[in-house]
């Protein structure tokens, strides 16, 4: 099985959080580029997500594995409850430019697999807690869209655009590990950024990139 330790991650941090869907989704469409060309639905999974700074992340058990020629290029990490058929069904109704992004699917042939792995689900501290807004990054052009508010990397309607200030915390750990039918995902961080309401959080992968 491939192990993958850096990847451009999203977590869901509520059901039905359908700007996470909505993001994950057209994040990357800006000028005509084509980020991923298929993805697979891994439901009834474990993403176990541990930290050492008490942050409100509870484990996730779906997930959506995008793939740019046969290579993971992006994960998002779901809730239980999440109704992925539904919020999947509204992503694919966002415009790209003149047309929706389901036509761009279907023009570029843009294809997924549905898989059930049907685990038991883990369950940690935080899942019956409210979660804090997370935002994992794995490269420096991406950081800052997230300390600006932005969720994505191309221009687009989703994230907290409220003037934040955010501090610095340099022991911050927090590993997310999701085995699926083909990857195991083992994404380490180490050190991120925390608002002052301690409501969001942008952690950084210990594989971050320069790009």
């Amino acid at each position: 099985m491939e192990k993958i330790e850096t990847i451009d991650l999203w977590t869901e941090q509520y059901k039905n959080h359908y700007e996470c869907f909505n993001g994950a989704f057209i994040d990357g469409f800006e000028n005509k580029n084509l980020p991923y060309d298929s993805f697979k639905i891994v439901r009834n999974c474990n993403c176990i997500i541990t930290n050492n700074c008490d942050l409100a992340i509870g484990n996730k058990h779906q997930a959506i594995v995008f793939y740019k020629n046969e290579k993971p290029i992006r994960l998002m990490v779901i809730c239980k409850e999440t109704n992925i058929d539904g919020l999947l069904k509204n992503s694919l109704n966002q415009k790209v430019g003149d047309i929706l992004l389901y036509q761009v699917f279907e023009n570029h042939k843009i294809d997924y697999q549905d898989i059930n792995l049907n685990e038991k689900p883990i369950f940690n501290e935080f899942n019956d807690m409210n979660e804090i807004d997370i935002g994992s990054c794995d490269r420096f052009s991406l950081l800052k869209q997230m300390l600006s508010g932005s969720y994505t990397e191309d221009e687009t309607k989703f994230g907290h655009f409220d003037n934040d200030k955010y501090f610095y915390i340099h022991n911050l750990k927090v590993k997310y590990s999701l085995k699926t039918d083909n990857e195991i995902f083992e994404i380490d961080h180490e050190g991120g950024f925390l608002n002052e309401l301690k409501t969001r959080a942008i952690i950084l992968q210990k594989k971050f990139s320069g790009n």
